[in-house]
């Protein structure tokens, strides 16, 4: 089947349509996936009437095309995994005995697209990196639309790159030498304080997982193309690279999901990178299969009437191969 690809906005995302799930399995279309990945921002999506029937094990395959799929649950979602893989299941789907099937965190819908760009008064939508808090944060994550609402429940994307490449040198200058404090307890905390289904980690889980430290200016390891990277709801503070963050700063960022005012350096540039000029906002169709490239986008979640209709979506996390062999020499 001839394929039919098209631009999201400007030289930022990728949709190729038309696509079968022989065609993932190719590895000539798998090299012209890469690659468009990489030249387009790091926003890639197929979309085909075959990709209903996914497989888990073709999902794992061509999510592989993209980094090493990495092979572990996280803390406190074991539950929310496909059996015997490593996808998380996220959306509002249940079993027979009503226990959620799935990761859920409600948010609010979108009434237009000026929903899109962040509201600092509400800090909605929630933008994000994923993963910032790991050790070593994935390199991507891969969706999958398994069942998706007739409307809302949309993914939005903005183009870091592109929005770095436009700051004044002054700005470039003052963010290089910054970095964001990550914590997954602060991270959990926060959304629990909105969603209070969502699982905060017990004591033992927080000290298995100390916060960390990312640089707020990226150097994307294939492109070459610095990008703003660190924000994630688990961001808790930014600082000086080297600059302490602990004590009781750090428990009332763990324990009550309050943020440092330092954050406010990356909130404050959050409308401007995430204008139109630099988002993209994606209508899931079941069988849908997005990648997207931690190191230079950001996402974020849209609501939908999850009382009347079922979402499920599956993710997949990315290491690049130097990390995933690290994973498994200390296994």
């Amino acid at each position: 089947m001839e394929h039919k690809t098209s631009t999201l906005n400007g030289d930022f995302g990728l949709v190729i349509e038309g696509v079968t799930r022989t065609d993932l399995a190719n590895a000539a279309f798998q090299r012209d996936a890469f690659d468009l990945w990489t030249r387009h921002g790091g926003l890639l999506a197929v979309r085909g009437e075959d990709l209903t029937e996914t497989t888990p094990d073709e999902l794992v395959a061509w999510s592989d095309v993209f980094g090493a799929v990495e092979n572990q649950s996280l803390a406190a979602r074991e539950d929310k995994m496909v059996t015997g893989y490593p996808i998380l299941r996220i959306g509002n789907t249940k079993d027979e005995s009503g226990n959620r099937t799935a990761q859920f965190a409600k948010v609010p819908a979108l009434t237009s697209d000026e929903d899109i760009r962040y509201n600092p008064e509400t800090r909605r939508p929630v933008w994000h990196t994923d993963s910032t808090f790991r050790d070593n944060p994935p390199i991507g994550s891969v969706f999958h639309c398994r069942q998706a609402p007739p409307r809302g429940g949309e993914t939005l994307f903005a183009d870091t790159r592109g929005a770095y490449a436009r700051l004044d040198d002054a700005k470039k200058s003052e963010l290089a030498g910054l970095e964001a404090v990550c914590s997954l307890a602060h991270h959990d905390k926060k959304i629990n304080l909105y969603s209070p289904d969502y699982p905060v980690l017990t004591p033992e889980q927080r000290a298995a997982n100390p916060p960390r430290r990312v640089p707020v200016v990226l150097k994307h390891p294939v492109s070459g193309e610095l990008a703003l990277y660190g924000l994630n709801s688990s961001t808790c503070a930014v600082l000086p690279k080297g600059q302490a963050f602990s004590g009781d700063d750090l428990d009332t960022c763990d324990l009550e999901g309050v943020e440092h005012d330092s954050v406010r350096i990356w909130r404050d540039m959050l409308p401007y990178v995430t204008g139109p000029e630099f988002t993209v906002k994606w209508c899931w169709q079941p069988g849908d299969i997005v990648v997207w490239d931690n190191r230079c986008t950001i996402h974020a979640a849209t609501g939908f009437d999850s009382e009347k209709h079922p979402r499920e979506m599956w993710r997949l996390t990315l290491l690049d191969n130097t990390q995933s062999n690290q994973a498994h020499a200390a296994e």
